[in-house]
């Protein structure tokens, strides 16, 4: 079998192993990938980027002005408010009919913004993507030159759109968007630390849908989670708590009467301030 099959069978192999052995971590962004050129922007590559866990994905695309299928591993730093890096290693031309790691070898870097305020499940990013042999002058004439694009993703989850986690990040997104991802963290933490207390129900369904609780529930069916919030759903799945054990948040600013005046009379105790948002246990 040629390298080209190798690699193609590989990557198919691992998305297949990951999302049947973490199905609650996969998600997927489709993308229109646009070349910055002289003349502006030109349409150029569809692109499926296949997220095994929070951090770590795959990327297949097809650039049609080449003629190029690649495919390139993927590392995304914790994700920011609405901004995140990413950097990847991979291979182009994948169906060419040899494979030369000095030639077809590809780096990449990124920067991704969260549209999900504006665009509910849309982001775009700022990727520049080089085969390293291009910088000392070595790389055969056929080889990739340097490519800036701008491309436009959205992300879909198919049968995952019911999991707990999934669930967890559209309360977060209704709850903490725009807060700190530290907060949003924390607004999971609450849900879980719930989970586990004897005070409150012991499924992260039942804790969110529980009657009077979060005022976000009424628009949960229309949320579609932000990317900072499903990380921040999987951070408190986890184990991490910023919230330092809270069971209680609320934002003075924007709480009801009702809510202001549970707080000022309730015997809590605050954990930590983060954001707009105040813990208490």
């Amino acid at each position: 079998m040629k390298t080209q099959g190798r690699i193609l069978l590989l990557t198919v192999v691992i998305c297949l192993i990951f999302t049947i052995a973490s199905p609650a971590l996969a998600y997927y962004q489709a993308g229109l990938n646009c070349e910055i050129t002289d003349d502006g922007l030109e349409p150029a590559a569809l692109k499926v980027n296949w997220w095994l866990t929070s951090s770590w994905g795959l990327r297949t695309g097809y650039d049609w002005q080449k003629n190029d299928l690649y495919a390139t591993f993927l590392y995304k730093e914790p994700a920011g408010t609405w901004m995140t890096r990413y950097f990847g290693l991979g291979f182009s031309d994948l169906t060419g009919p040899e494979l030369s790691f000095k030639d077809n070898l590809q780096l990449c870097a990124g920067l991704e913004a969260d549209l999900g305020k504006f665009l509910p499940g849309f982001s775009t990013a700022l990727e520049i993507r080089l085969n390293p042999a291009t910088l000392t002058g070595s790389a055969d004439d056929n080889s990739d030159s340097p490519h800036v694009g701008l491309s436009l993703n959205y992300r879909f989850f198919g049968p995952l759109s019911d999991d707990d986690l999934y669930l967890l990040a559209k309360l977060i997104t209704a709850e903490a968007q725009g807060e700190p991802y530290e907060g949003q963290v924390a607004v999971g933490a609450v849900v879980l630390n719930r989970v586990k207390s004897p005070q409150f129900p012991n499924t992260i369904k039942e804790v969110i849908y529980q009657k009077n609780q979060f005022s976000s529930v009424p628009k949960l069916p229309k949320t579609v989670p932000t990317e900072s919030a499903l990380r921040a759903a999987e951070d408190a799945m986890r184990g991490k708590d910023p919230s330092k054990g809270a069971l209680f948040f609320y934002n003075p600013r924007l709480s009801s009467l009702e809510g202001l005046r549970f707080f000022a009379t309730a015997n809590l105790t605050k954990t930590v301030e983060i954001g707009n948002h105040i813990f208490f246990k």
